[in-house]
């Protein structure tokens, strides 16, 4: 592979679609649990509308459209992650073949992505949004610096359309949007790009394509704001002096985090050449040091005006991501060659590309080797067959009290509605019969657990005072793939009409 790479770079797009490819393959063999965000793509599945919670709809309609195509199972759900995630590294190395002279080194800046942990560990198990914004940013910039080197027409619309979908991925992505601005501006041609007439069919374009999603916004900016608020302030310091110290302090913290893998690889493989290429400098290593500097001034200003503390690395990867470029048009601008360099380099990515998957395998399938359970061995789909066995009945209706809950319990039945008190403006059509009875179920560690207040709540609301005693039962069912004295509390409630 390593000699095909060196004599053949663009071979590398055939390379990472057989990785995903294989990472398909480790997701069907996995227990069929769903993690939080997969959950949630379920859940919101049945729903092709404007708006759906905090996070904008475009990974929303993506999976509801291939949902809508193909049904719903955990096929089409990892399938729907792991096209997204090969099209991102496709069009990163896109964007590394714009800006890079050799692609040798497009090739290196591509696969150094699998060395920050947050997008080829934590992307595969358990990002959505996030993905989708990946491409996007590299679609935009790519228009961008298009448009910077042979404007056209097609250039200007191709960045509109980016920036449109870009603002549908996540909110986030309007720092980059910004953040732009002034690097295209220094660029030697940017003035000249920004003042001409056809930048006005980019923000049309980019208007037009987030306006409807915009109205949505305007008339449910609760939903779309209060929990990312509530989540940024999360553990803040009481004083205000201690607030301006802790957010910057955890923001150069993370950054640390998500780049100092790769910077310690480029460290050790590159050597003295890596350090001395800092001082380099090039008109697109300005381009992208503007860039940088301008997001962490919008972060910081954030930080400091709405007590921004709580921050993620989720909310910095799709900033951070770009750095591998920046290396290797540093790299480059310093006069190094990646040819000495190609061999030793694409030990990692391979490595990396055997051991991802086989961590990902052996956990899930082997939990009592780690002593704990993940989200994989949640026994939705036994726990689905004993109720409706019980009853001999499939419901009319599943509630729940979670997200978690809704979207492992809506693969079990997909024709079935569902609805999740997590999500209460999320609402939909059901037929509620003595033959489709109303199924209420939730997670509990006590086996007499009570009806929960939110359930309860919505009978109230939704069937009458008449249907407030119920009749609440509980089950334990084993693990997937765990100790049969291991198991995991159910409780559920079967409504009839009166």
């Amino acid at each position: 592979m390593r000699n095909l790479l060196a004599r053949k770079p663009d071979a590398v797009i055939w390379l990472i679609a057989g990785y995903f490819c294989l990472q398909f393959a480790v997701r069907l063999i996995l227990p069929h649990g769903l993690r939080f965000d997969e959950a949630q793509q379920a859940f919101v599945s049945q729903w092709l509308t404007l708006g759906y919670d905090s996070q904008p709809p475009l990974y929303n309609w993506l999976q509801s459209v291939v949902v809508w195509c193909f049904g719903l199972s955990l096929a089409t759900i990892s399938a729907t992650k792991n096209l997204v995630l090969f099209l991102v590294y496709l069009t990163y190395y896109k964007l590394a073949r714009e800006l890079l002279e050799d692609k040798l080194y497009a090739v290196i800046a591509t696969l150094s992505l699998l060395t920050i942990p947050q997008l080829s560990w934590e992307a595969q198990r358990d990002l959505t949004h996030t993905v989708i914004q990946l491409l996007t940013i590299n679609l935009f910039l790519y228009g961008v610096i298009k448009t910077l080197k042979s404007p056209s027409l097609g250039s200007y619309a191709f960045m509109g359309l980016a920036l449109g979908l870009g603002m549908l991925s996540k909110y986030n992505f309007t720092l980059l949007a910004v953040a732009a601005m002034p690097a295209v501006w220094l660029h030697p041609q940017g003035r000249a790009r920004i003042m001409d007439r056809r930048f006005l069919l980019s923000i049309a374009l980019a208007v037009l394509i987030f306006l409807p999603h915009a109205l949505w916004l305007l008339n449910n900016l609760d939903i779309a704001s209060g929990r990312t608020l509530g989540i940024m302030k999360q553990e803040a310091p009481d004083g205000a002096f201690a607030k301006l110290v802790h957010g910057p302090f955890k923001f150069l913290r993370l950054i640390v985090i998500i780049m100092a893998p790769t910077a310690i690889i480029y460290a050790i493989v590159f050597g003295r050449s890596f350090w001395q290429s800092g001082r380099a400098v090039t008109v697109w290593t300005r381009f992208f040091g503007v860039l940088f500097i301008t997001i962490a001034l919008l972060i910081m200003v954030l930080i400091l005006t709405i007590g921004m503390t709580s921050l993620r690395d989720r909310w910095l990867l799709p900033f951070l991501f770009l750095m591998p470029i920046y290396f290797c048009l540093k790299m480059q601008a310093a006069g190094q060659r990646p040819d000495s360099h190609l061999r030793r380099f694409l030990v990692v990515p391979l490595v990396l590309m055997i051991a991802i998957p086989a961590a990902l395998l052996v956990r899930p399938n082997l939990p009592t080797l780690f002593k704990g359970y993940e989200a994989y061995n949640v026994p939705y789909s036994s726990f689905a067959a004993k109720v409706s066995a019980e009853e001999n009945k499939t419901p009319g209706l599943v509630v729940t009290d979670g997200w978690l809950q809704a979207g492992n319990l809506h693969l079990q039945w997909p024709q079935v509605p569902l609805m999740s008190r997590f999500f209460d403006n999320m609402k939909i059509d059901y037929e509620w019969t003595a033959d489709r009875p109303i199924l209420l179920a939730w997670s509990t560690e006590d086996s007499g657990a009570a009806l929960p207040p939110l359930l309860a709540e919505w009978i109230a609301q939704n069937l009458g005072e008449q249907y407030r005693s119920v009749d609440v039962k509980s089950t334990s069912i084993p693990y997937h793939r765990g100790r049969p004295e291991d198991q995991v509390g159910f409780s559920y409630v079967w409504i009839y009409p009166k």
